[in-house]
């Protein structure tokens, strides 16, 4: 919790690399997150990836051309610390056919080929960054000296701009399950078509129209549809509702595609962490209170460690609501001040404290 940017988003953002610390995909597709909406004008790769890293405003003038993130933490999971650095690169690319220089039909003659030999544009510079990794792991963790043969764990990119990304494919260890809810992401019908299609095959299915019946009772299934009659040949999200038939998700409007969206996110992480970026975003004021009932419940039920945030002081009374132990709850404010963040912790006991016995503000 947190005034606007006070860094509540960075928070999400850093925790997801936390559970993913040598997974490439994810530092980039966490750097391009905050953009996912724009698809024409993004901030090319390499400088969002820069920007995950601190950016000291007194040197605003100087080019910055390295940067270091260090995270720790504690807890059952078997990393306890990642360093990241990164440094600018230029590098210079060789071309060894001039014709490659010329125009498709020119001809390469005698006269041309010593001016060839003395042309700076059979080179180029290329700038990327190098970005080197180092994952400590907890030693009680360590079970198996075959899966982690060392410690720290170690690995090293180089990154350069204009060129095909290679290294990204397979599951990178040591890693947990998650998945992110921004405030957008609901809106993707893609995405949507993706994920009800995952929890479909996973058997997953059956527990997401269980959530989606706190909400409604009278919905029984989902389908990817496309209507025989319809003028579009695009394919839609339909929910089976027993008094208004096959009807699209998106005559629910906003706040029940949201839902849906948190819903399946929900069953795609069964035992692992599922952060959403301003919980009670899109969401009634009036519906919040049974919305995060059933959102607790299946958290506790499929085993999932939820990290939201929210300015809303609505969210935090609907979620003392329907939490009942120290365990179930923890708030942290953020506070930015001139140099730092300065960063306050209630639990589940002080918080309902500080808001139904004192009814004391605790968004700032």
């Amino acid at each position: 919790m947190g005034i606007n940017n006070s860094g509540k988003t960075s928070v999400l953002e850093a925790l997801s690399i936390y559970c993913h610390p040598l997974d490439l995909k994810v530092w980039l597709n966490t750097a391009r997150q905050r953009e996912q909406e724009y698809r024409v004008s993004r901030t090319p790769y390499l400088d969002s990836l820069q920007w995950l890293f601190t950016h000291d405003a007194m040197i605003e003038q100087e080019k910055l051309n390295h940067g270091v993130i260090s995270i720790t933490g504690n807890g059952s999971f078997k990393v306890q610390k990642i360093e990241a650095i990164y440094e600018e690169l230029e590098g210079i690319i060789l071309i060894d056919n001039p014709e490659d220089k010329l125009h498709p039909n020119e001809i390469i003659s005698e006269e041309n080929e010593d001016l060839i030999d003395n042309n700076e544009d059979l080179w180029e510079t290329r700038k990327g960054i190098n970005l080197s990794i180092t994952v400590f792991l907890a030693q009680e963790q360590l079970i198996s000296l075959i899966n982690y043969p060392q410690n720290p764990l170690k690995e090293n990119y180089q990154l350069w701009e204009n060129s095909p990304l290679s290294r990204l494919s397979g599951k990178k260890e040591p890693s947990l399950l998650t998945s992110l809810v921004s405030p957008a992401s609901h809106r993707s019908d893609i995405g949507q078509f993706r994920l009800l299609s995952e929890v479909r095959f996973a058997n997953f299915k059956t527990d997401v129209i269980d959530l989606l019946r706190q909400m409604d009772s009278n919905i029984s299934d989902l389908e990817i549809l496309l209507p025989p009659h319809s003028l579009s040949s695009r394919f839609n999200i339909y929910i089976q509702h027993e008094k208004l038939g096959l009807v699209p998700v998106s005559t629910f409007g906003d706040g029940v595609r949201r839902l849906l969206h948190i819903a399946l996110k929900l069953a795609s992480v069964k035992g692992g962490i599922l952060f959403i970026d301003e919980l009670e975003s899109a969401i009634h004021t009036e519906a919040l209170q049974s919305s995060f009932n059933w959102l607790v419940k299946w958290c506790q039920k499929m085993n999932v460690q939820l990290f939201a945030t929210t300015h809303s002081l609505e969210a935090v009374d609907a979620l003392l609501e329907v939490t009942e132990r120290e365990s179930d709850l923890v708030l942290y404010r953020l506070e930015p001040k001139e140099n730092y963040t300065r960063v306050v912790r209630h639990d589940w006991t002080r918080l309902k404290s500080l808001r139904e016995d004192l009814g004391q503000e605790v968004r700032w």
